[in-house]
């Protein structure tokens, strides 16, 4: 039978969910989740405390909060196929599949990445500022190497401008012209 669809509808349906509140704003097309929010579009999983989805953009926030004791509650995390992104602030555009992140946590083998800011270009590609990237599992890694520009393909390799070492936070004055860091 002929459905007719818009031209701007997504090609795949998005299944939401949240704790304690929804909020539509029907004027604006706006979606507000409220606590452990939750939305699920194709392979792509992301959970936080707060997720605000405009139709009109075709975009997704995802941001965490702080209870009255200061503690963060609700971080977004991202998972979409075997990547696991956990951020402060997620913004993702579900038409051109790409996002924005701030304060990124990820783990690709054995390599702990950090990066302050991260661009999602493609499905299996990242662009990061003042990247950090270590085997330590640690919140304050004992040793990383630190760059200010890098590029992370999934599961495969992360390239990076100029790079040094830290130490307990003190950088060692040995620069590096790039970096290359095989990931399988």
């Amino acid at each position: 039978f002929g459905l007719k669809l818009s031209k701007d509808s997504l090609d795949a349906p998005v299944k939401y969910e949240a704790a304690d509140s929804m909020a539509f704003d029907i004027r604006n097309k706006r979606i507000i989740l409220y606590s452990k929010g939750r939305v699920v579009y194709k392979d792509i999983d992301l959970k936080a405390d707060s997720i605000a989805m405009d139709q009109n953009k075709n975009t997704i926030v995802a941001t965490y909060r702080k209870d009255s004791t200061g503690a963060i509650v609700g971080r977004p995390v991202m998972v979409q196929g075997e990547t696991t992104m956990q951020s402060d602030v997620i913004t993702y555009d579900f038409k051109s599949q790409k996002g924005v992140t701030r304060n990124t946590f990820t783990n690709q083998g054995e390599l702990f990445v950090n990066m302050q800011k991260s661009k999602k270009f493609s499905e299996n590609e990242y662009f990061g500022l003042f990247g950090r990237m270590t085997t330590c599992n640690l919140d304050t890694p004992h040793f990383a190497f630190v760059t200010r520009r890098l590029k992370l393909v999934n599961k495969k390799l992360a390239v990076t401008g100029p790079i040094h070492p830290e130490f307990e936070g003190v950088p060692v004055p040995i620069y590096l012209p790039f970096g290359f860091f095989p990931l399988s």
